[in-house]
């Protein structure tokens, strides 16, 4: 993303949206300045950002949690930066109901995060266990993520006194990456002790800039206070370079990604460059690492970890049992070997070539195994009679059975399996006819070679595909929803694929494109009415007039032109009167033209405010945002009668492209743009030659419609994984990038959660075809 391009009178807001954020237990909230009427109720509309909590949100505004719940709805599920919250201005205009009157024990409310103890709450807050269970008796002593508790507000009698800092301290400041852990080892403290120096302290998430006590740094570390593991395993740090991932790393130092994470408080898959990760070392002439289990595990099962023979490690570890307890100190023996060169896939002439831009390294072994995967897809064989039946039929007469909806599906699947098979990999592919009935699914989970499964793909239908991820969430199997665009199938499980974009994502790319490429033009932004989807285009808004220039300079002899061809003394446009002959005057000047973003409500301002807000000496950009197809109609009728006297782009949001019967001609003529989540291009070499295999191989035609693609590239996508990463390729998915016929997958994820694909395409319409626009795709890694 391009550097923020301030405005005077904005340069203060967007500073404080920028801007890292400070402690969490002392965030300093700022106050929005922009105001928003929604519903005849004015607003702040509040952007988040990183390390602001709600209680922290309430307090910059004067108001309680309780009151944000009542404007926004989803906050009541946490909130995260870059959502936007409707702050109200004055609380009497919030609703019907009265202010609840302040308890006379003052609370606000905390999200449980992940590992959050009340121990930890009552550090981060200043506040007693007890004081947190007399406000909250139902909740037991292990609190649950997500879950929502009262928190007291500290007073004299519940705050903590803090321990007196001793003498011979210093103050650290944190850096990008920096963990308690290797901050304590690099001044020869306990993590303890930093905090007990340093009350109410989140070791779980510090913050950049945030700044911390360091005690007694002449003191030595009493004896009691270290461990086993302390004496044997010394750290290096390891800071993170691009495109390296979690594995690419592990492999490097020869450690495993859970000993990684072990030793890295909140380490996960998504890392950042500049990030510094601890790496534990041998600390003797024998090359060895320390490994301490978190539970109860075979020697055997640990020597496959660092895939080494179980003898070398008994051998290093004299009297070893072949069960090693928790928190036993093992030692692994490590042997630093060069790595191994990544070698091409030969694929034969049909095969698309394999990109591996990402230096995410080959496993070893991948290309050695047999790989099991499950294909779970709805055919409906009980519709079919009999296969002579069907001959009977014909082919045509199969479109309008339900057993061959998803038939294409199957095809392009196995031409990926075909493929990979060609090229040296070895798949035994269990296909499972699994629809809507959830005693299909409960016969298929009986199957007792299902939890051997190295990937599943489907069920397409929700009930049943939610019944088969809970199965491979269960058996730590990555399975994949090839067609499914709800969020929601990604909560909590981390092994699942959603490969079908969510709308939100086309918001931001939008705005990134509209400021790369259309930095000057008019921009208008238009809705159906003045309830739906206000909060984008506020975003949009907002978003583009801090980011544009908020004027521009049109020149006067391009005006002058433009009076002459309307035949007319003057012209009135861009709110301004531009007469000839003052024009004629000063031909080599430029007029002053604002730049801000525009805003069109059609059901109020109807076809004249839409013209009055269009330019006629630059260049119109429409945005029009609408899953109405009356609407979108209407609208696209209006500006093709404007667009003679008019340069007009209009952008379709969210869905246009599931619209039927819209106007070519009108489409044309506006060089109408919108999202998609596949887009073919068909004077490419290779996919016209996938089209003719195809074609010959299964007699009929294959399109976006009929799922054939969607088949082809969920199976190349996935099976290139796997024969490049083998069974932990999910460390090496986000930015995998081999060539897929409809689109690209670029998957991001959030701690817990699943991987959601967030990849979109635009496409124009132009020279009668709908043609793919090169996009920048910026994701927030948030």
């Amino acid at each position: 993303m391009k550097n923020w391009k301030f405005q005077v009178f904005i340069a203060a807001f967007f500073a404080i949206i920028l801007n890292t954020s400070l402690s969490a237990s002392g965030q300093q909230v700022e106050k929005s300045q922009i105001k928003e009427t929604i519903d005849g109720k004015e607003y702040y509309l509040h952007f988040v950002k990183q390390g602001e909590t709600l209680y922290n949100i309430a307090r910059a505004y004067n108001i309680t949690v309780d009151d944000i719940f009542k404007s926004n709805e989803a906050s009541r599920d946490g909130i995260r930066p870059g959502n936007v919250l409707k702050i109200p201005v004055d609380l009497k205009n919030t609703g019907p109901e009265k202010q609840p009157e302040k308890p006379k024990e003052a609370f606000f409310y905390h999200i449980v995060k992940k590992q959050e103890t009340l121990y930890g709450l009552s550090k981060q807050y200043n506040v007693k266990i007890e004081a947190i269970q007399n406000l909250n008796p139902d909740i037991s002593g292990d609190l649950r993520e997500g879950e929502t508790i009262k928190i007291p507000e500290a007073t004299e009698v519940t705050k903590v006194t803090s321990t007196p800092v001793p003498e011979n301290t210093a103050i650290h400041i944190i850096l990008e990456g920096e963990t308690l852990y290797a901050i304590a080892r690099e001044y020869n403290v306990t993590t303890g002790e930093i905090i007990n120096a340093n009350p109410g302290i989140n070791a779980q998430d510090l913050d950049i800039g945030q700044k911390i006590v360091i005690p007694n740094q002449n003191q030595a570390v009493k004896a009691e206070e270290e461990t086993t593991i302390d004496k044997l395993d010394p750290f290096k740090t390891h800071t993170v370079e691009k495109g390296e991932t979690l594995y690419s790393i592990a492999r490097e130092h020869a450690v495993s990604v859970d000993t990684l994470k072990k030793y890295n408080d909140g380490l996960t898959v998504n890392l950042y460059i500049g990030q510094k990760i601890s790496i534990p070392q041998s600390t003797t002439d024998k090359s060895y690492l320390i490994y301490t289990p978190d539970r109860k595990e075979e020697l055997e099962e640990i020597a496959s970890k660092y895939r080494i023979d179980s003898k070398e490690v008994s051998e290093i570890n004299p009297g070893i049992s072949k069960k090693v307890k928790k928190g036993q100190v093992v030692k692994i023996p490590v042997e630093v070997q060069e790595p191994e060169k990544n070698e091409p896939l030969k694929n034969e002439e049909e095969q698309f070539t394999l990109q591996n831009d990402f230096p995410c390294p080959i496993h070893p072994s991948a290309r050695l195994r047999t790989y099991n995967i499950a294909l779970m897809i709805p055919l409906f064989l009980q519709e079919v009679d009999s296969l002579e039946k069907y001959r009977e039929r014909g082919l045509e007469s199969t479109s309008d059975m339900i057993s061959f909806r998803f038939l294409n599906f199957y095809a392009g699947f196995k031409m990926a399996v075909d493929s990979m098979e060609s090229a040296g990999m070895k798949i035994n592919l269990f296909v499972y006819d699994v629809d809507n009935d959830l005693s299909k699914v409960s016969q298929v989970l009986q199957k007792s070679e299902l939890s051997s499964m190295d990937l599943i793909v489907g069920p397409l239908y929700a009930k049943s595909f939610a019944r088969v991820a809970n199965f491979a969430k269960t058996f730590q199997i990555p399975i994949v929803n090839p067609l499914s665009t709800r969020e929601e199938i990604i909560g909590n499980n981390p092994y699942v694929y959603k490969i079908k974009p969510a709308e939100e994502v086309q918001t931001d790319l939008m705005v990134n494109y509209l400021l790369e490429n259309y930095p000057k033009s008019n921009i208008v932004l238009v809705r159906h009415n003045k309830y739906k989807y206000q909060p984008t285009i506020s975003y949009i808004r907002n978003n583009l007039n801090a980011k544009r220039p908020g004027h521009v300079m049109v020149p006067n002899s391009k005006i002058a032109a433009l009076i002459k061809k309307s035949e007319q003394n003057s012209i009135f446009t861009e709110n301004k009167l531009f007469e000839k002959e003052q024009i004629n005057h000063s031909l080599t000047d430029s007029s002053w033209i604002s730049n801000l973003v525009k805003e069109v409500i059609y059901v109020d301002d109807s076809l004249p405010g839409l013209e009055m807000n269009l330019s006629k000496i630059r260049n119109n950009i429409v945005v029009a945002i609408s899953d109405d197809l009356v609407f979108t109609k209407d609208l696209m009728s209006q500006l093709n009668k404007l667009h003679l006297d008019h340069q007009i782009t209009v952008f379709g949001l969210p869905d246009w492209n599931s619209f039927q019967d819209m106007e070519t001609n009108q489409l044309l003529n506006l060089h109408v743009h919108t999202f998609t989540a596949s887009i073919v291009d068909y004077s490419d070499h290779n996919i016209v030659r996938w089209i003719e295999i195809y074609r010959k191989q299964f007699h009929t035609e294959p399109t976006a419609g009929n799922f054939a693609f969607d088949g082809f590239d969920t199976g190349w996508y996935f099976l290139n994984a796997l024969y490049r990463y083998g069974t932990g390729f999910r460390e090496c998915t986000r930015n995998f990038n081999p060539n897929l016929i409809q689109s690209k997958f670029r998957f991001e994820s959030k701690e817990g959660n699943g991987f959601q694909n967030v990849y979109w395409n635009m496409g124009k319409y132009e020279d009668y075809s709908y043609k793919r626009v090169t996009l920048q795709h910026f994701i927030s890694d948030n």
